[in-house]
């Protein structure tokens, strides 16, 4: 029979047969040609790509860290900017640049190095040891689970191996911490005389100079963009509850019967023999010694308070007799407060051995332990009802916003009448902000952000302060406007003034600085000028009285030779010295202490590691293949 199929498959009838099973295999898979290959990432490494999820973690651990520093009402808008999130890309790069390397030269991570580094992180240690369900929580608060932790540590532990090599690979002879200190503590003698632009005269510019220069630069003379937001506004409060009644209020007295227990009070003297910690047994005999003495002649019928007075080592309380005041269990040490709390009113004890001595203690008075009756607090549980149903109210209704305007992102009114919220308004206001919450950062940085001034959306929950949160939308937005020239004449005129000022000055420093190259004396310049030379005699390079700008740019003078050194610094646009160097001394290393001269060694270590593993990454970038999507930045 197969032999019957074989032949009657030969020819045309084979041929047809063939074509028809090869269509769909030759389709098979075409739709991947027609499927376009859409990039997602912000960066690839070599054949690594960085996600735009990468980034934005990273960008948000970073806004993180700068709130618990900076405070939640910190500023951080300039974290938005173009090379803030250019500079955490770049990171992210590097990072992944010396893992690849670290990889390549076959760098392993034991599991018990990886076990020790976590251990060792204080914020899974609440109580003092590893706790794992604060392990667990800390990582999800950051969305992260355990093994995307993990992953992370090992590729940074990877990564800083060669890096903690280059570093225990530095080292520095003592020729060269020498050199340091010498330069390190060389001290510098000048003098200067600052010259200002704003000291020389300008001409006021022509109608046709202020024209011109507006229209050249229209672009720049814009008003602010404005916008207008609604928003809705929640804080306990601002909740109305009900007063709560009689039952209600006897019923949390009940409760909390215990919170309202005065413990027993006692009102105690006492005369201290001191004991220094360091102190030894003979000491200790001797503290002992002499408050059996005093205690004896107490119970001969002598004055507590007069003898505290006469031999007490408590100087805070031997003029008062040895008065303690009252005192509560707990507020003491706990050998003191044994004995204080077994005497009966007016007994003396035997001598006490504190932490600081020996004590004798006077039971002057007894409070025996005593409860709040419910009409001594009732008003405190009244306030403490009204806060409690506010507080939970208040979480309730947050919960349900959030939830309603998730349900309808593009409406604040819908979300806000749901749950029985006024809808209020700003002002227009600008990105420098306005008045009420528009002076807020955190609402600032949301009312600008892509989310709700470009998509329309309202906002998540802001906070404001403590139980205070705002959700906004933006109801207007005011576009740039250009200004008029009457509106900018004043600014313009301003700006070319200065600039007329600064072009005159760099002409007369110019001029005089030839003059001092010629070999003309500062003092003589500075008399024609009306000015006297400012002097500065042997200071260091750190040194707080000067112009930082003008000591770092006279210590990066040549040393002066027969003659002083006579040049022009320009301070800023604005301000330029003229200086005479008249001496260089350099520091003496044999004046240094060990102690200072290790810090300068380790100084000069540390410099020397950060050049070699700048050079490094350098070096891995000249060698990898990194392609940045800057539109996806």
């Amino acid at each position: 029979m197969l032999q019957a199929i074989r032949e009657k498959m030969s020819g045309w009838v084979l041929v047809i047969i063939v074509l028809l099973l090869a269509i769909p295999f030759a389709l098979f898979g075409i739709n991947n040609y027609f499927q376009a290959q859409v990039d997602t990432y912000v960066a690839k490494v070599n054949d690594v790509e960085i996600a735009p999820r990468e980034l934005q973690e990273r960008l948000d651990l970073q806004r993180r860290q700068y709130r618990q520093m900076l405070g939640q009402d910190a500023d951080l808008r300039f974290l938005e900017s173009p090379d803030s999130k250019r500079r955490v890309l770049d990171s992210l790069i590097e990072e992944e640049l010396r893992f690849q390397d670290a990889r390549a030269a076959g760098v392993e991570v034991p599991k018990a190095k990886l076990q020790s580094e976590i251990l060792a992180i204080d914020a899974f240690k609440p109580g003092g040891s590893f706790d794992q369900n604060a392990y667990v929580a800390t990582l999800r608060n950051n969305n992260m689970t355990p093994a995307m932790f993990e992953q992370r540590l090992v590729r940074d532990l990877a990564s800083r191996e060669i890096t903690a090599r280059l570093s225990e690979s530095a080292f520095v002879t003592d020729a060269e911490v020498d050199s340091y200190l010498r330069l390190q503590n060389q001290t510098r003698s000048f003098a200067a005389v600052i010259l200002n632009a704003g000291e020389e005269t300008a001409p006021a510019p022509t109608e046709e100079a202020i024209a011109a220069d507006f229209e050249a630069r229209k672009s720049d003379f814009m008003t602010a963009e404005l916008v207008t937001v609604e928003y809705v506004e929640l804080k306990p409060s601002d909740i109305k509850v009900d007063a709560p009644t009689e039952e209600d209020l006897q019923a949390r007295y009940e409760e909390q019967k215990d919170r309202y227990v005065v413990p027993e009070q006692r009102q105690i003297s006492h005369i201290l023999f001191e004991v220094p910690a360091d102190a030894d047994a003979e000491a200790q005999k001797a503290a002992l010694a002499k408050a059996e003495a005093v205690l004896a002649e107490i119970r001969g019928g002598k004055d507590f308070a007069e003898a505290a007075t006469a031999s007490s080592d408590d100087l805070g309380s031997r003029q008062q007799g040895g008065d303690l005041g009252w005192l509560e269990p707990g507020a003491s040490d706990p050998a003191f407060e044994e004995a204080a709390f077994k005497l009966e009113a007016g007994a003396v004890s035997d001598p006490v051995l504190g932490s600081n001595g020996y004590h004798l203690i006077l039971v002057r008075e007894i409070k025996p332990e005593s409860r709040r009756q419910y009409a001594e607090v009732k008003a405190e549980l009244e306030t403490e009802y009204v806060s409690s149903e506010q507080a939970r109210l208040y979480s309730d209704l947050a919960g349900q916003l959030v939830d309603e305007i998730h349900r309808d992102p593009q409406s604040l009114e819908g979300p806000a009448q749901r749950v029985a919220l006024e809808i209020k308004r700003t002002e227009p206001f600008s990105r420098a902000g306005g008045p009420g919450i528009a002076s807020n950062p955190g609402v600032l940085e949301e009312v600008f952000s892509e989310l709700v001034l470009e998509r329309g959306q309202t906002s998540d929950l802001i906070d404001l302060g403590k139980d205070h949160v705002v959700a906004l939308r933006v109801v207007e937005r005011k576009a740039p406007e250009p200004k008029t020239l009457d509106q900018v004449r004043g600014e313009i005129d301003a700006q070319l003034r200065l600039k007329a000022q600064r072009e005159q000055l760099k002409i007369k420093v110019a001029e005089l600085e030839a003059r001092l190259l010629a070999g003309e004396a500062l003092a003589t310049i500075a008399t024609e000028l009306g000015k006297t030379p400012e002097q500065a005699d042997a200071v260091v390079r750190t040194a707080g009285n000067q112009n930082p700008t003008l000591l770092d740019k006279v210590f990066k003078l040549p040393r002066p030779g027969a003659t002083p050194v006579r040049k022009a610094i320009e301070l800023s646009e604005d301000q330029r010295a003229l200086v005479e160097l008249s001496a260089v001394v350099d520091g003496d290393p044999k004046t240094v202490e060990a102690e200072a001269r290790e810090a300068a060694r380790s100084q000069l270590v540390a410099q020397w590691t950060e050049s070699e593993n700048r050079a490094y990454v350098d070096w891995l970038r000249k060698n990898a293949v990194i392609k940045i999507a800057e539109d996806r930045i």
